[in-house]
């Protein structure tokens, strides 16, 4: 066909497109029929209207069909291509309230089993996608003041957390109420437990003696582990202690031997295992090594000059294990290989950055990049860790995370899978001011055969240890306290244990 002046019509060819993009909407290929009538030489006729406004249609009816499969991002995103096909305002929002009421149907479930803090978390990820309604709305109210109390109770603020669990309680009429009980009697038993401890460390505060007011603290923030005036008495007690030079005294007997080695996931070069070790004391190395020699590009475990120690070393302990301790405030946890870049690389089907773990104050946040788990449930972007969670990585890659003591922000990451990192450790700390070894069930790295804890922790840009008695550092004898390089060895009694650097992370798998 040609037009009056000579020229072709472009008559059939819209109709070509318009048919197809009907035949890829009935076969549920939206992307494709969308796509198609949105081409300029279509998208002006007043069958291509129609049309999406059908396909709009369909995918509201696709995102209800989606929520009642629990797949709610689906259906977001299926709402959302309809929003932008210009569906009308009121049909959008009765499809939204629908699947709002769906979610709300799982959130009173999580209440429930009371978990005001997944709640809360969910409701505000949903809120970003406009769903909302009269039950999230109440799901809310309940979940922020049952956290906010929680919360309270754990700073010490005892009045505060009673009133607004009485909020939570109101809202929540019927639900949860057994949880919510539970919480009113822990919050009840927490004040009277620590009046007579926070009476204790005001008492050890104007007395200025530094053990009893550690010991004070320690006693409160077992109870209040946020507890403000705690946490700062012991952190200015621990710099105090730390502040105080070392003693001499006399060789301790040798016990059984704790051994730790750096992890790059190779020793840095020049500081292998047994280098300048003494005939007579096995894996111990001379003085002479007591200064780290970091090789190799990218970023080492220190530097000097910075804020604090930073980067990664192995900790093995000779008959229970090996641990591989982080002291960054974030890592990331991936697949390893010789492309390997993260701090924490395990042998399984993972992407290379997986996913990260960040120290927020005492807590820990799991920070999702690829399919992530916590106690089976999926985490879309971030969830906040609790002892004794477990974190499955991919598929099939399980870890579980600890909080040995209620004192310490430093955590433990056990492999539960059969999945590995590339050396056999059997987990990994997440250092943060400190962390112990010893028998103890508060201690980060068990060592059931030994009688007294060792204390690792930072002192300014580096780290010290502290232990009863007098033992050796790099040969030289020492009593109760000392600063340690990243590749000191130590000798005392009832424990032996060393430090290596790691190579840069790209040379770890």
């Amino acid at each position: 066909m040609v037009h009056w002046d000579g020229q072709p019509t472009m008559l059939g060819h819209w109709r070509n497109k318009l048919e197809l993009a009907e035949s890829a909407a009935k076969a549920g290929r939206y992307d494709e029929a969308i796509a198609l009538t949105a081409q300029p030489d279509v998208a002006e006729h007043h069958h291509t209207a129609v049309l999406r406004s059908k396909i709009a249609l369909d995918l509201i009816a696709r995102a209800g069909r989606r929520a009642e499969a629990d797949d709610v991002l689906g259906a977001v995103d299926d709402l959302r291509v309809a929003e932008s096909l210009g569906v009308g305002p009121d049909t959008l929002a009765a499809a939204r309230l629908t699947i709002a009421d769906k979610v709300a149907v799982e959130l009173k479930a999580d209440l429930e089993a009371g978990d005001p803090a997944r709640v809360a978390e969910r409701i505000d990820e949903l809120a970003k996608h406009k769903l909302s309604g009269p039950a999230l709305r109440r799901y809310r109210e309940i979940a922020e003041a049952w956290r906010l109390a929680l919360d309270e109770s754990r700073r010490g603020e005892f009045g505060r957390a009673l009133d607004a669990l009485e909020r939570a309680e109101r809202f929540a009429g019927e639900i949860a109420r057994t949880h919510l009980s539970e919480t009113r009697t822990d919050i009840e038993r927490r004040r009277r437990e620590a009046a007579p401890r926070v009476e204790a460390l005001y008492a050890a505060l104007t007395d200025g003696k530094p053990n009893e007011i550690l010991a004070a603290a320690e006693a409160v923030l077992v109870i209040v582990p946020e507890h403000p005036t705690a946490r700062q008495a012991r952190s200015k007690t621990w710099q105090q202690i730390a502040a105080i030079s070392p003693l001499g005294g006399s060789l301790p007997q040798r016990g059984p031997r704790i051994v730790a080695m750096g992890m790059g996931l190779e020793p840095t070069p020049g500081n292998e295992i047994n280098r300048g070790a003494s005939p007579d004391r096995p894996g111990q190395r001379a003085a002479s090594n007591s200064a780290p020699a970091v090789q190799g590009s990218g970023r080492p475990i220190a530097r000097a000059g910075e804020p604090g120690p930073d980067g990664r070393f192995l900790l093995w302990v000779d008959t229970v294990g090996g641990y591989l301790v982080c002291l960054d405030d974030r890592v990331t946890l991936g697949r390893a290989g010789s492309d390997a870049t993260a701090d924490i690389p395990l042998l399984g089907d993972l992407a290379r950055n997986h996913a990260s773990l960040s120290r927020d104050g005492d807590g820990y946040i799991l920070h999702a990049i690829q399919p992530t788990f916590v106690n089976g449930r999926p985490v879309s972007t971030a969830a906040t860790l609790r002892d004794g969670d477990v974190i499955r990585l991919g598929s099939s890659v399980e870890l579980e995370f600890r909080l040995p003591s209620p004192i310490s922000s430093t955590a433990r990451l056990d492999i539960l899978s059969r999945h590995r990192l590339p050396l056999a450790v059997d987990g990994v700390i997440l250092m943060g001011e400190t962390f112990l070894i010893g028998s103890k069930p508060q201690s980060h790295v068990p060592a059931p055969g030994m009688s007294d804890s060792v204390v690792i922790y930072r002192q300014g840009s580096a780290l010290a240890m502290r232990a009863e008695g007098a033992f050796e550092v790099d040969g030289r004898l020492v009593s109760a306290r000392s600063a340690l390089a990243m590749n000191s060895s130590v000798l005392g009694e009832g424990f032996s244990f060393s430090l290596e650097p790691l190579t840069a992370k790209n040379s770890t798998a």
